[in-house]
């Protein structure tokens, strides 16, 4: 999905073994004193065998631990002379201002109850930093952008103590600060250009709240009645959705709401964390650019780096040992009264997405080359976008301007899950025939240097078959489609299944055809997309179809489902779709604008080629309401049948992305609600997102995860260098989550896996 979501953190926590740090006493230095002494000297922060690093974390020196000599000249084994100890021991708790560096804690190594010299470590780097040493103190700084438990080590002689400070980070706001000028609207243009406001549409964050009765409204609301919750009002979040699973690394959500009174004169947005990790209070005022457009105050963004900070800090461990979610809490305030507060809990996974994400839009403003004019009479355009790492709007991937022919159009497409190709159709004209040469109608490779593909000689695959929307696995030795016509061995489609076949590259012969799912009453399965994992997929399962087989408009209905390649159990992703824990019960708005039942309004689905955060990772295509953002006629996308410069008629065609538990049961709904993808044209219709990884990175060029480089690892660089990709990391006897693997035993955690060739968390938090 952008560059912007990587695997497994952002920036990279940082969580090597920690072992020790080897020290030599009593044989040099004068009047006795017990001096440590460290080949390349505390100056560079190398321990006596190169094993600490610049990052301040420790590496394995036990190895030498039976060549060097430890304590007092006249210490005996056994003695009370020989204990190494850090204080404080206790968990420190500490209450730090989002942005500032204080309070610090400083930790004191001794032997024997004799301050000594120590290796530092610390084993996340977002919340904190701590000097490598050596040194008998060991000076904690936090970060002041993350909060949450860090565990520091302090290493001597091959021995190891960790000492943990748990940070509690807090932040107050009235109005947008300087940093977040991005999220303010300047302009009415500005709310519908690009993924509009922030990436996500809106109009962006309000002004200070400065009149004493309306801050005292939103500390103390009452709804009239004492703890009411604004349900008298019909206060209602509609977006984003109770328990959704969100990634690092995202741009902020639109928070938008619907009541009675149709506006409001401020509002109060509270984020906490189960742990108290993050706790912040924002309070707006009306965005200044609603006395331009006259509209109503029923949005709000989360400032930027608010979310950041949040979203880094959830997710993480806690003394609980349980998930550290963040709940959100919104209070209105109208004429002197405050209503709510409405809450809502998300699960921040503990992870960064890989790749990014390629889809049709129709109605584009970023190139034109239509056949004909859209309802002002003006051209539009179809092309093949993408959305880059903190855009807040995407660029175009493949798609030319033309002359109202047509053929500068590029929109069907399909992009191999390394990132490498890209093979769209050329021109509109759909009816051309390939075979026999139709010029109109032709694909069209990007990037456009990349020869023609030469199909291969395989065997298992008859004439007669006929299969539709085929998908490979990522590990190439499956192959799933909807089996149309045709007999693979004893088996004959009808257009009733879903399957799948092995697939060996050494021989490029397929077999052992099995059943994913079997439609009835016209039903249809098909858009199947393999999960990382390589034993299951999610598909399109066409409930209503209008004029041809899976398409997204003309009424045609549909849910996104899943099954598994062991036992063909074919199971709704309810909780993806929009329906509560019984499947029956939407959570979806509806009845608004033909909005009836937006839960079978999804469709295309494909998956993240990574698994991140113990979760495979859906985009898919949907035409449900986004809040009050886009709110029209769920079919309304066609860019000749209404104004599509109007951000009041944005169309409902977009993109959206929701959380599949890792490993869960067959026929069980491993799914978690969606969420809007940030940075998609927002005036255009969107639909049919590839997810592959971005081409590979050479060593040496910057990264966030293994994943993203061509050597599969990414690690710390000397000094000020952040994280680099390399050939090996330095915790030379496995793997931590997002670098290469060949199988489980090579990753770090034991709980880990490796998945697709990177260790990956194996289940939710």
């Amino acid at each position: 999905m952008q560059s912007w979501i990587r695997h497994p953190a952002w920036p990279r926590v940082f969580a090597p073994l920690l072992v020790g740090l080897v020290v030599s006493l009593g044989a040099c230095g004068s009047g006795g004193d017990h001096d440590s002494i460290f080949d390349g000297g505390p100056g560079d922060g190398a321990a006596i065998d190169g094993s600490l690093r610049g990052d301040g974390a420790l590496h394995d020196a036990a190895h030498h631990s039976d060549v060097m000599s430890l304590g007092r000249p006249d210490a005996k084994a056994g003695d009370a002379g020989d204990t190494f100890d850090v204080v404080p021991s206790t968990l420190q708790t500490i209450k730090v201002t989002m942005g500032q560096s204080t309070p610090t804690v400083t930790f004191t190594a001794t032997l024997g109850g004799t301050a000594i010299s120590a290796a530092w470590g610390i084993d996340n780097g977002e919340i904190g930093s701590i000097s490598a040493g050596p040194s008998s103190t060991g000076k904690f700084v936090p970060s002041g952008t993350t909060g949450g438990i860090v565990n520091i080590t302090a290493g001597l002689n091959g021995k190891t103590l960790k000492r943990q400070v748990f940070v509690e980070l807090t932040a107050s706001q009235s109005g947008a600060t300087a940093a977040e000028a991005s999220q303010v609207a300047t302009t009415v243009a500005s709310l519908g250009a690009g993924g509009g406001i922030g990436g996500v549409g809106g109009e962006g964050l309000g002004v200070a709240v400065t009149d004493a009765p309306t801050l005292a409204a939103l500390n103390n609301p009452t709804d009239g009645d004492a703890g009411a919750d604004g349900g008298a009002q019909g206060l209602t979040l509609l977006y984003p959705y109770d328990q959704t699973v969100f990634p690092r690394g995202l741009l902020a959500p639109l928070l938008q709401w619907s009541w009675a009174p149709g506006d409001a004169d401020a509002i109060e947005i509270k984020l906490v964390t189960t742990s108290g990790s993050f706790s912040w209070t924002g309070t707006f005022g009306k965005p200044a650019i609603l006395s331009q457009t006259g509209t109503s105050f029923i949005r709000s963004p989360i400032p930027q780096d608010v979310w950041s900070a949040a979203t880094n800090t959830a997710g993480g461990t806690t003394a609980s040992g349980k998930p550290d979610q963040l709940t959100m809490s919104l209070v209105v305030a109208k004429g002197g009264v405050g209503y709510g507060p409405i809450t809502e809990t998300w699960t921040i996974a503990p992870a960064r997405l890989a790749g990014t994400v390629y889809y049709n839009s129709y109605g584009t403003q970023l190139v034109k080359n239509s056949l004909d004019n859209d309802f002002n009479g003006n051209q539009y355009g179809a092309a093949v976008l993408g959305i880059t790492e903190g855009a807040t709007g995407p660029t175009v991937v493949a798609g030319a301007p033309s002359g109202l022919d047509g053929t500068g159009c590029r929109v069907c497409h399909s992009v191999a899950a390394q990132g490498s190709r890209l093979v769209v159709q050329h021109g509109d004209n759909y009816a051309g025939d390939l075979a026999a040469g139709t010029p109109a109608s032709q694909l069209y490779a990007f990037p456009p240097s990349v020869a023609p593909a030469v199909p291969l000689a395989v065997t298992g695959i008859p004439a007669d078959l006929q299969a539709g929307t085929p998908s490979f696995s990522q590990d190439m030795k499956h192959i799933a489609f909807d089996f149309l016509g045709g007999t693979v061995g004893s088996a004959t489609g009808d257009g009733t299944q879903l399957v799948a076949l092995d697939f060996d590259q050494a021989t490029s012969t397929f077999s052992n055809l099995r059943v994913l799912a079997t439609m009835t009453g016209g039903k249809r399965a098909g858009f199947p997309s393999f999960f990382p994992t390589n034993d299951a997929v999610a598909f399109d399962y066409q409930i209503v179809n209008s004029s041809h087989l899976f398409n997204t408009w003309q009424g045609a209905e549909a849910q996104i489902w899943w099954s598994d390649l062991a036992t063909g159990t074919a199971s709704n992703l309810n909780a993806l779709n929009g329906l509560k824990g019984d499947g029956v019960t939407p959570y979806l708005p509806t009845g608004v604008n033909n909005h009836a039942n937006d839960t079978v309004l999804n469709y295309e689905p494909t998956v993240n080629p990574v698994a991140s955060g113990g979760y495979v990772w859906v985009v898919f295509t949907s035409r449900r309401l986004y809040g009050n953002v886009a709110v029209d006629d769920p079919w309304q996308s066609d860019p000749r049948s209404y104004d599509d410069t109007k951000v009041a008629n944005a169309t409902d065609k977009k993109l959206w992305v929701a959380a599949i538990d890792l490993n869960a049961p067959a026929g069980s709904d491993m799914s978690h609600p969606a969420f809007y993808l940030p940075a998609q044209e927002l005036l255009a219709g969107n639909a049919r997102g590839f997810w592959v990884l971005d081409p590979c990175r050479a060593d040496g060029q910057s990264c966030e995860s293994g994943d993203e480089c061509c050597n599969g690892y990414c690690e710390p660089g000397k000094g000020d260098a952040g994280l680099i990709c390399a050939n090996s990391s330095p915790n030379t006897s496995c793997s931590e989550p997002g670098d290469k693997c060949t199988t489980t035993s090579d990753c770090c955690d034991s709980s880990d896996s490796c998945i697709n060739g990177f260790c990956s968390i194996a289940s939710p938090p």
